[in-house]
């Protein structure tokens, strides 16, 4: 299914659920100013040592570049011969000093190889900053949505709670005037208990889960959040699973792989080292330049392994990396499948379920009030709205929460990409 088509079904969806005319959530129990996700978002990136980390990390592979582009330094020796040794050469008046300086020469693009070694590490920490930001936004919108949930999950329970007080009372009325038995009463205030009970589960579960989103800034849990956005069905508009923060570190570290072959090619080529001083002769006080070549010889060890190496390496990472490329596409199209398919549920219970079920206890109640049908018809009818209502939450929670999967696999959450 194309990205297209499927935000024109969500779009449907969503144009489905409007028309509906489904009463909005109301507001939980719990007071305090609205968060929207955008907030939790800021919140948490301010709070959380994870964008700490992930800066010093950046600054450390800075650092990390501008070492590796720095060359060998010199060295100078100094030599001392014909010194205390017997006959002419008893003391120190024959002796010779010599003193040169020394240079090792790259001549194989060892620094340049290097620098970009560490240039290509540093894009590696950067990708796994990125990685590391993504998930806690991840976490952040899941928590978001466990919140959204449970506040209206408190909603319908509230609303089964009136709707069984209502019921009690009508009973309790019919039940003084002779018209029901007096185990009518009893059972419909036993079921008064039981929403009562529910409800008040509803709420220490909204709390639990306002109390765990506000984990991630350390903030009071006194807050409500919008819930406006769990009752929409609303398409993701990202194609390709070439955003994923776990593809961009896959190509740096094949990047790095790659320049990891540059740095072992380079150290094949033998450095030299060239050297210039000065020889002082000390009994005729006289003194001479002196220069000098060096060259290693390449006769046991040529760095041919450690290219191979290198190269195997490499060819590692880039597989490694089109193995994780497939292994995203795979979950991104599981993910809009479960999207796809609660949007259609919901779709099915805006316009089929929960009509009919209104109606339903409509007119159980209104026959109820006429003699025409028991209490337990009732009863019955507010069962089984409450049962659909619950049912059309879950549905939203599931495709809220496979909709949160993908945007978190193709890197919806990247920075100036969150939505």
């Amino acid at each position: 299914m194309s990205s297209h088509h499927y935000a024109a079904l969500v779009g449907a969806a969503c144009a489905a659920c409007l028309a509906s005319g489904q009463v909005a959530y109301g507001q939980a129990a719990a007071d305090g100013p609205q968060i929207s996700l955008a907030d939790a978002f800021a919140r948490s990136l301010g709070e959380t040592p994870v964008v700490r980390a992930s800066e010093a990390a950046r600054e450390a592979a800075d650092a990390g570049v501008r070492q590796a582009d720095r060359g060998i330094n010199p060295s100078i020796d100094f030599l001392l011969e014909n010194a205390l040794g017997t006959g002419l050469y008893q003391g120190i008046d024959r002796t010779e000093a010599t003193l040169t300086f020394n240079q090792t020469l790259e001549w194989g693009g060892d620094r340049e190889a290097r620098t970009q070694l560490a240039v290509r590490q540093g894009n590696s920490i950067r990708a796994l900053g990125d990685v590391a930001r993504q998930d806690l936004l991840f976490d952040v919108e899941v928590a978001y949505v466990d919140v959204q949930r449970a506040q209206a999950d408190l909603q319908v329970a509230e609303e089964r709670l009136a709707l069984a007080r209502e019921v009690a009372a009508t009973v309790q009325r019919r039940v003084e005037a002779a018209r029901d038995p007096l185990l009518a009463s009893s059972r419909s205030n036993t079921l008064v208990a039981d929403a009562e009970i529910a409800v008040e589960n509803a709420r220490l579960a909204d709390a639990a889960a306002r109390g765990h989103l506000a984990t991630y800034w350390g903030g009071a849990s006194n807050f409500q959040v919008d819930m406006s956005t769990f009752d929409t069905v609303s398409g993701l508009f990202v194609d390709s699973a070439s955003l994923a923060p776990e593809i961009a570190v896959a190509r740096a570290a094949q990047q790095e792989a790659e320049a990891r072959i540059a740095v072992e090619r380079a150290r094949s080529t033998l450095d030299p080292t060239v050297s210039a001083g000065l020889r002082y002769f000390r009994d005729g006080s006289e003194a001479a330049f002196v220069v000098g070549f060096s060259i290693p010889l390449g006769v046991n060890d040529d760095n041919s392994g450690a290219v191979a190496r290198a190269s195997a390496e490499s060819s590692r990472a880039r597989l490694e990396g089109e193995v994780l490329q497939r292994n995203i596409e795979r979950q991104a199209a599981s993910a809009r499948s479960q999207m796809n398919i609660a949007a259609r549920e919901i779709v099915a219970i805006d316009e089929r379920l929960i009509p009919a079920a209104e109606e339903a206890v409509e007119r159980a109640r209104e026959g109820y009030n006429q003699g025409g049908f028991s209490y337990l018809d009732v009863l019955d009818a507010q069962r089984v709205l409450s049962t659909a209502r619950l049912q059309r939450i879950s549905a939203l929670d599931s495709y809220h929460r496979a909709r949160t999967a993908l945007k978190r696999l193709l890197g919806g959450y990247a920075a100036g990409a969150v939505q």
